[in-house]
């Protein structure tokens, strides 16, 4: 006797119900924290009674573990580098992967801002959840994003540098534009997803604030 196949329509009817939490759970969070955030409470926002919940999730922790789970698979989807897409990515000049890299960053934040204030908060007093995040999805990212920028050093594309520490230098002005953002900077609400701010952005990697800095792209193409 086989076993029974799943049915997809109820499939499709959990994971549609477990968003739906998930969904509520992450505005909960961001709004109250996550101490003070309970299970009646992101029932109410999900539209759904507070028994529903733990038919879904064991627990008010499920719930965060989840949340991190999401955006973890969202950033390795939109920001990790397999073997093959490594290899494209070196076709591109340094400027311009850079400026990818800022781009989706960027598109990823925008489309993520409550899950990231809802999990911020709990990272910074919970040493066991910050461990976790670290692990799950920081370090695959940066991890591929070394292998690319030491492939880039060898080939003479960028000047020599400490990778590892470009790479926690990357990180620190990303994590302060992004509490900027989250904490409701004016300049980074309006132009967060801009095109010219992104390109400010990779100029200023790329180039520092020396007066002998190269000139930026637009006037490189100007000129040719």
């Amino acid at each position: 006797m086989t076993d029974r196949q799943e049915d997809p329509i109820r499939a499709q009817l959990i994971k549609a119900r477990r968003a739906q939490i998930l969904d509520a759970a992450a505005e909960v969070f961001a709004e109250k924290g996550f101490a003070r955030a309970t299970t009646k409470e992101i029932a109410g926002k999900a539209g759904v009674s507070e028994g529903t919940i733990y038919n879904y999730f064991g627990s008010k922790e499920d719930l965060l573990i989840e949340l991190m789970n999401r955006l973890g698979d969202i950033q390795l989807r939109r920001m990790h580098f397999s073997s093959d897409q490594l290899d494209q990515a070196l076709k591109q000049d340094a400027h311009d992967f850079l400026r990818g890299v800022f781009r989706a960053r960027h598109s990823f934040v925008a489309h993520s801002k409550t899950m990231l204030r809802a999990l911020i908060a709990e990272m910074l007093i919970n040493r066991e959840f910050a461990e976790r995040y670290y692990e799950q999805t920081l370090l695959p990212y940066s991890e591929s994003l070394a292998q690319h920028l030491q492939a880039r050093v060898e080939r003479g594309e960028i000047r020599p540098v400490d990778v590892p520490l470009l790479l926690r230098f990357l990180s620190a002005m990303n994590a302060g534009l992004l509490v900027g953002l989250l904490i409701g900077d004016d300049l980074l609400q309006t132009r967060w997803q801009d095109e010219a701010f992104i390109e400010a952005l990779t100029n200023f990697i790329m180039y520092g604030i020396s007066v002998e800095r190269k000139p930026d792209r637009d006037e490189e193409r100007s000129g040719q």
